[in-house]
Order: C-alpha cells, then structure tokens, then sequence
C-alpha cells in the first residue's frame, strides 16, 4: 500500500479547493455535486479564528484515519461511516469513476512531503494548481479524479504513520485537517502522541502530545507543540515570519490566563522563531557487517 500511494499522494487542500473553485459554475451530474458537498461539509470551519476543544475532537474523529475502526466496532464514539473525511472521498471517487469510467492517472503534480512518524509537521509546500471551469465538464471531472486519488493515497499514508509501534504498542496519531479562515481554505497537520503507561503509573498521569502546522492567511506557517500531563500543560508556540512570532510572543500572557481559566496548571508557555527541527532516526536495529 505504502509503495503505491507514496507516488500519488497529494494534500486533500489541493481538492477541496478545486470543489470550491468549481462549484456552480461547471454542469457536473447530481451524484459528484452531493458527493462534493458531503466532501467540503467535512472542512473545519474556524468562524472568528477559533476552536473549542469539541469542535476539534470531533474533527480528528471524523478525519478519516479511524474509518476501518468505526466499521469494525459498532460501539466506538466515532462518526459513522457515511460522515467521515475517508468515506466522504470514497464516495466521490466512486461518483466520479461511475460518470467518467477508468481513466489513467495525469501528469504527475509537484507534491507535499509524505507523513511520516515521529516527523515534525509542517504547512509548506507547492500551492495546487488552479482547476479552469471554463476546461469543459469531463476535463474538470477528470482531475477532480485525479486528486481525490491523491487525497486518499495521504488518507492511507497517515494510517499507516498511526497504526501502533510494534515495541510500545503506543499509536502516534497523524491527519491532515482541511481548514476554512475567513472564507480562506487551509491545512492543519496533526499529530497526537500519548506516552506509554507503565505499571506503576496512575492512569491519570500518562502525558499527551499534539503537535500541529498550519498556514495562517496574513500570517503564514505557524505550529504549536502541547503537552499535557495530569494538569500541567506546557506549549511551545512557533513561526516562521519574524513579525507573527513577536505577535505570539505579545499574547504569552493572554494564553497562560486562558489554560488557568480552564483549569489547567500552565507550565512552560514559549514562542520561537522557525519550525523545530525533526529528531534524527534512532538506530533501526538492523546491523552491517563494516569488514564485508
């Protein structure tokens, strides 16, 4: 699966904006248009720049990378099959497949890094090429085949960074979160990370990490590392324009008063210049042999 989504894996931003970009002005069949719509009903929706706390679970639920899992446990608290990001896309695809049969890949597009574990998440990358609503029905159908393909190659690989490590059995969860700012359509990338519980510990105590980036319009790429454990939680904020990382520095205290609002034990509340840097590879536990 990796080896073949690896070549074809695009960011879903690249389709949900060319399904943006098309709508109402391209006479496509009726089963594409509600399967679009059911595709951008799943973008998160940041009405004013905020997020409360249930409005992004319930988005990293609906993301997709948990859609095997809602199949196969009528009991989990995570949305049906039919309402997440996964099953949203498999849908289209297959309304587009239906109106426009099998039809061979396009011309290979210049493609965002591939998620990959333990790697730090970033919001750079090339800008997808505009879709014309004036190239005509079939070709617009056509590549908006083509990128949900890709949409759902990186569906695949962020499954695969998540599923649990063979030595902790700790899963390191990873997602891409369209974004709507301001009627501007983004992505947030996610990671949610949760320490391994040993015997000894309360269970209250385990540590949790998100880590996420995204490209703020007037603000550019922005992230964040969270870290709670029992009460205390620590952030570190980042930027990557010199301007947006004094403008977060400005608010440390603003954001140490809100986490104590919400009773949380603020700990270290930082901001930095620049991305961090991803941690180099451990030892992969394979040897070679320097003498042969």
């Amino acid at each position: 699966m990796v080896q073949a989504a690896l070549p074809r894996q695009n960011s879903i931003a690249s389709l949900t904006a060319a399904l943006t970009a098309v709508a109402g002005k391209v006479a496509l069949p009726e089963p594409v248009i509600r399967a679009a719509q059911q595709v951008l009903a799943n973008r998160v929706v940041l009405d004013g720049g905020k997020l409360n706390g249930a409005a992004l679970q319930k988005a990293v639920l609906g993301s997709g990378i948990f859609q095997e899992a809602a199949l196969g446990d009528a009991t989990a608290r995570l949305p049906t099959a039919q309402t997440d990001m996964k099953s949203a896309l498999l849908g289209l695809r297959q309304s587009l497949a239906t109106w426009l049969g099998q039809q061979g890949a396009l011309a290979a597009v210049a493609q965002p890094p591939p998620p990959l574990r333990g790697q730090v998440p970033r919001a750079k990358g090339p800008l997808p090429a505009p879709v014309d609503p004036a190239s005509g029905s079939e070709s617009v159908g056509k590549q908006l085949l083509d990128r949900t393909d890709a949409a759902l190659s990186r569906m695949r690989l962020h499954q695969h960074a998540s599923l649990p490590d063979p030595a902790t059995r700790n899963a390191d969860w990873s997602l891409d979160l369209p974004v709507v700012i301001s009627g501007q359509q983004t992505l947030l990338q996610m990671q949610i990370h949760r320490d391994e519980h040993g015997a000894s510990e309360d269970q209250n105590e385990r540590g949790w990490q998100m880590r996420f980036a995204m490209n703020v319009p007037d603000m550019g790429e922005v992230g964040a590392q969270v870290t709670l454990r029992g009460r205390t939680t620590g952030v570190m904020l980042w930027a990557a324009d010199a301007e947006t990382s004094a403008a977060l520095e400005s608010e440390i205290n603003a954001l140490r008063d809100t986490l104590a609002s919400v009773g949380l034990q603020p700990g270290s509340v930082i901001v930095r210049h620049g991305a961090p840097q991803t941690p180099a590879p451990g030892p992969s536990g394979h040897f070679v042999d320097a003498r042969s």
